[in-house]
């Protein structure tokens, strides 16, 4: 028997989630779930670097904090919002331990530091899944098969292997270019750099803990004896050491000072720290505004930050989960339903408010159409449209046809104005050649 075929016996055999004895799977097991021993690593990068947890921590809480909505499918390619439905209630709380802001924090930290999201269902009686649980992805590892391409995954916690059915995990993953069937995290990429951000904190840490390197050092012509090098001790300590004797003169007998003054490879040293800042930012795109880091940033920088966080990073990571939702779990309550999030990319209220005003004056939006594109309802006579192709108000062309035509000319557009001179223009110069020709003619005959 195949490894393929001993795992999919097993997976047929225990057809629920039950705790498998490592007796039963053997060598076949242990080497089944040993996930990459740097998806661990991956998982404590978190807490290495400061810039690592801020990355992460902005991007998990911000995808935790979307609202998500049901809807049914219709007939005629709309949908109708559902407010009371058990998905709903699934959703909404996912298990006893966790709520669904912790669910989706925890999975998309685990999905920045591995490429990779678990969950596992936990059904009833009857079949329906009524609890929803984030797993560990160095915890479990998928069953390869060749029929299926996997037929199942396998769960381990210490000595206990758990087989899980396929459609009881949802797995979500960033596709690894080398391995199919696991996913690629941001910090695979960024190990070398987040390793140098690491032990350059160390150094710094070390560097006021004890650097090992003096301030200065005191010369003296001759070797001191015993006595007298612990009396030198003794005394500077008495006298420089603590801060009441911060900045005190120092009196030295028959011996010399000299000054340790900083090197350019110590000058450098803050720029390196900021390259790291800058690499580990990059690879996760995150703008340096939405972090907190405010220099050189302005209102508008600032507020495009937010749009480009919201459009480049939060949008693509609420799109995958989305997919996968609809697609592995909205599915098992119905096929004319889909879940769907609200987009939380920041409206641009001044460009809107720019946009219906102009429209509106301009005469190509009604003032229902421009209220629309602020966020307001309709009220009653706003199918109107604002103002004529001329750009004037209708009461306003009225009042001035009938006070004095040509005052038309007043309220016209640069465009119209243009416009206006070339027809005049045109009529002028084929006036002249018309009266050429009809002179030219009378001669001609005359």
């Amino acid at each position: 028997m195949t490894l393929f075929q001993k795992a999919l016996t097993i997976f047929r055999e225990n057809s629920s989630v039950s705790r498998l004895p490592m007796s039963l799977g053997g060598g076949f097991f242990s080497q089944l779930t040993s996930a990459p021993q740097s998806i661990q690593s991956q998982l404590e990068s978190m807490t290495a670097s400061g810039w690592i947890f801020a990355c992460i921590d902005r991007i998990a809480t911000s995808i935790s904090s979307v609202d998500w909505k049901l809807f049914q499918r219709l007939p005629n390619n709309e949908r109708k919002e559902i407010f009371d439905h058990p998905l709903l209630d699934l959703w909404r709380s996912v298990n006893p331990f966790y709520t669904s802001e912790e669910f989706l924090e925890i999975s998309s930290q685990h999905m920045e530091l591995t490429g990779e999201i678990w969950w596992v269902l936990l059904r009833n009686s009857s079949g329906q899944p009524v609890e929803l649980w984030p797993i560990r992805p160095d915890r479990i590892s998928p069953v390869p098969s060749k029929d299926k391409f996997i037929a199942g995954y396998i769960y381990q916690i210490g000595s206990d292997l758990i087989p899980l059915r396929l459609e009881d995990v949802i797995f979500i993953r960033r596709p690894h270019p080398l391995n199919i069937y696991r996913g690629l995290g941001v910090i695979e990429s960024i190990f070398a750099d987040m390793e140098s951000e690491k032990n350059a904190a160390k150094w710094v840490a070390n560097f006021y803990k004890n650097s090992a390197e003096p301030g200065g050092v005191i010369e003296f012509d001759e070797g001191l004896s015993d006595i007298d090098f612990e009396k030198l001790v003794s005394r500077w300590k008495a006298q420089h050491q603590g801060v009441s004797n911060a900045h005190r003169v120092a009196i030295i007998e028959r011996g010399h000072w000299k000054d340790r003054l900083y090197t350019q490879r110590d000058m450098q040293f803050t720029e390196l720290r900021k390259l790291n800042r800058d690499t580990i930012i990059g690879a996760f795109g995150i703008p340096l505004s939405v972090l907190g880091i405010v220099a050189d940033v302005n209102r508008a920088n600032a507020e495009a930050g937010e749009v480009t966080f919201s459009r480049w990073v939060q949008n693509p990571r609420l799109r995958r989960i989305l997919g996968a939702v609809n697609e592995r779990l909205t599915i098992q309550y119905g096929t004319d339903l889909e879940m769907d999030y609200v987009d939380p990319t920041p409206v641009n209220r001044e460009l809107n408010l720019n946009e219906a005003e102009r429209g509106y004056r301009a005469g190509f939006l009604t003032k229902n159409e421009a209220r629309h594109r602020v966020g307001e309802g309709d009220v009653e006579g706003g199918e109107e449209f604002g103002a004529t192709p001329l750009g004037l108000p209708l009461t306003g062309i009225r009042m001035l046809k009938a006070a004095d035509p040509n005052a038309m000319e007043l309220y016209a557009t640069p465009l119209q104005r243009a416009e206006k001179k070339m027809e005049t223009a045109w009529a002028k110069r084929f006036e002249t050649e018309l009266e050429g020709l009809i002179e030219y003619l009378e001669n001609l005959h005359g």
